[in-house]
């Protein structure tokens, strides 16, 4: 059983290789200045990433949404305990491709 600390460690672990792992992204695919489109990308990749959810109405603690998603589909009961955690991470894909077009497109004018 996880206790709290090995918890809170290997979510710390897994912020850390997210946000390395967007930060990878940026540079690679992305030019020096990101256009409202580049950002709304990434926005949805950091979205994707970053959205936690709870991987049942039982558990009290949280795991990346793309995470419980793909796991309650495949081996947790199906669609339909995929569901909720589901609507997390389209809340936060919109949420990240909002605040990723908008940064961009803010920095572009400040930029002009």
């Amino acid at each position: 059983m996880l206790t709290t600390q090995s918890y809170l460690v290997a979510m710390c672990i897994y912020l850390a290789a997210a946000f390395a792992g967007l930060l990878l992204i940026r540079r690679s695919w992305f030019p020096e200045t990101l256009t409202r489109t580049a950002g709304l990308v990434l926005g949805l990749v950091a979205g994707l990433l970053f959205t936690p959810a709870f991987p049942g109405s039982e558990v009290p603690t949280m795991a990346p949404a793309l995470i419980v998603v793909i796991f309650n589909a495949l081996f947790g009961g199906g669609l339909e305990t995929a569901l909720n955690p589901a609507l997390w991470l389209l809340s936060g894909l919109a949420a990240g491709a909002l605040v990723g077009g908008w940064w961009a497109g803010r920095r572009k004018q400040a930029g002009n």
